[in-house]
């Protein structure tokens, strides 16, 4: 489960952060998470629930953010949503693409209490 691990590294920033910025309690955390990292947002849940135990974050809500494949054809220019796996232009069939979104994994926000 690839989604503990992520949520053990991503952790790490989120401590660094509260401390930073004083936060005694954490209460929700945003993430921005693209389709291509294949994540299963309930395993993230789980994890985030795990790794938040005996710590400030503890209890925390942990909102995910799913950001769609999108995707730029080198050969006509067209860009696209990937659909079902799709990646081939559907405007001229070409397979020479340039990824615009999907790959994201990003801490967006931190709220909590000093």
């Amino acid at each position: 489960m690839h989604e503990f691990g992520i949520i053990e590294n991503i952790f790490k920033v989120i401590e660094k952060t509260a401390e930073d910025n004083g936060l005694s309690r954490i209460s929700k955390v945003r993430l921005k998470i693209g389709k291509m990292r294949q994540v299963v947002p309930e395993l993230m849940q789980n994890a985030f629930a795990i790794v938040s135990e005996q710590t400030i974050a503890n209890g925390a809500v942990l909102e995910i953010e799913k950001v769609p494949i999108r995707m730029k054809c080198l050969t006509c220019g067209g860009e696209f949503m990937v659909r079902e796996q799709e990646y081939i232009c559907p405007e001229c069939g070409s397979v020479r693409l340039e990824t615009l979104s999907g790959q994201e994994l990003v801490l967006e926000s931190v709220e909590g209490e000093k």
